[in-house]
């Protein structure tokens, strides 16, 4: 073969593969043109990992709105908040307000405790809360670490005789508190013997905790698995006041959440963000549901030690009904001890779920202080227009 052919082969060669590299690359930029595309929501799975979604929330009335923002840092949310919202109960309106401020270390905020949505409508038993929903005229004053630290360790929020003890402040200026104090005992004459009892039969050691928002014939919750208690609106488990939520574990509408995951709806006790129910799992390129690492024990059960009375039998009393029937199993789930992870953006945060525990049932932070309330630092009145 003579020095011009092989010069004309290698050119046409070079050539031709040029043309194919070229294709290669123009249909790689016409994919990540439309995965940046909003519809790419509709599909099963994402090839590139969006952007995290920072726009910022509306600041003023925010009555029944969804929120947006995924910042971590609460400092991301100062602003004055109110809303006016319908309380089925009493037939009134009730007004809202929550301010947000910021300081170095912290974030402050001052809460009535009314939501951003309607209250006490379609409850679990039918029956109206055990006390009317009213407004905090003293103002919850909670503080928010800026800056927490994951440490090795959780540490559970626990009752505290004569003290209010909340697991998290949401960005309605609802408190999320995870705790029951309804229990069994074989002397309620109530359905399935759950109540709240006495200090003797409940208090703070109960053999068998009920679950609120597993236990819907004795709490009475509504469409937001929210009730009052002593006038205190506060919520026992997950919904969709501020993020929006689908039944298909894999997001499946557009317009349900961002294709980062749900937005940050509230904090938890130690600073950390609690966000809704979605996440984005790099792994499957997917936006889906969180899943709780907690599962419900299958073996019989047994009373504690030192109690005399029975347990529930599982025959009348199905288990998953109360706190002693789950326990933690590492990797079942997505979820740590305290329903949180960190996300594809490095950023740790706890999340909602449809199942147990629902939210943050400890923290891996340190909890601030402020999150104790004594009983005293509730006064309700109500703020209707």
């Amino acid at each position: 073969m003579t020095k011009s052919k092989l010069y004309l082969l290698l050119s046409i060669y070079f050539v031709s593969s040029q043309g194919v590299c070229n294709s290669v690359v123009n249909s790689t930029d016409t994919h990540q043109h439309k995965d940046q595309d909003s519809s790419a929501l509709d599909a099963p799975a994402i090839t590139k990992r969006p952007f995290n979604e920072l726009t910022p929330n509306p600041q003023g009335d925010i009555s029944y709105s969804k929120l947006t923002n995924r910042n971590p840092d609460c400092a991301a949310y100062t602003g004055e908040y109110t809303a006016n919202i319908v309380d089925y109960q009493q037939g009134i309106h009730l007004n809202s307000s929550l301010s947000i401020t910021a300081q170095e270390n912290s974030c402050t905020f001052i809460s009535n405790n009314i939501p951003n949505h309607d209250i006490g409508n379609n409850t679990t038993t039918g029956e109206d809360f055990e006390s009317k929903v009213a407004g905090n005229t003293l103002n919850y004053v909670i503080q928010v670490p800026r800056h927490p630290k994951k440490k090795r360790w959780p540490r559970y929020i626990r009752k505290i005789a004569s003290n209010i003890t909340l697991n998290g402040i949401l960005l309605n200026g609802v408190d999320l508190d995870m705790d029951s104090a309804f229990c069994y005992h074989p002397d309620f004459n109530t359905v399935n013997n759950v109540s709240l009892g006495t200090r003797e039969q409940c208090g703070l050691f109960a053999d068998w905790f009920a679950i609120p928002a597993a236990n819907p014939s004795n709490v009475a919750l509504d469409e937001f698995t929210g009730h009052a208690f002593d006038g205190r609106y506060h919520y026992h488990g997950d919904n969709n006041a501020l993020s929006n939520v689908e039944d298909n574990n894999i997001l499946q509408a557009a317009n349900t959440t961002s294709r980062s995951g749900s937005p940050v709806i509230g904090f938890a006790a130690d600073g950390f963000p609690i966000y809704g129910h979605y996440f984005y799992d790099a792994k499957r390129g997917q936006v889906r549901k969180a899943q709780s690492s907690w599962q419900i024990n299958t073996s019989e059960r047994e009373s504690p030690m030192g109690s005399k009375m029975p347990p529930p039998a599982i025959e009348t009393h199905p288990r998953g009904m109360f706190v002693e029937d789950w326990y933690f199993k590492q990797g079942s789930g997505d979820l740590d001890e305290c329903n949180g992870m960190t996300d594809a953006y490095g950023n740790y945060g706890y999340y909602y779920t449809e199942e147990y525990p629902y939210g943050p049932l400890c923290t891996f932070g340190t909890p601030d202080d402020s999150f104790v309330k004594h009983n005293t630092e509730f006064k309700g009145q109500n703020t209707q227009n």
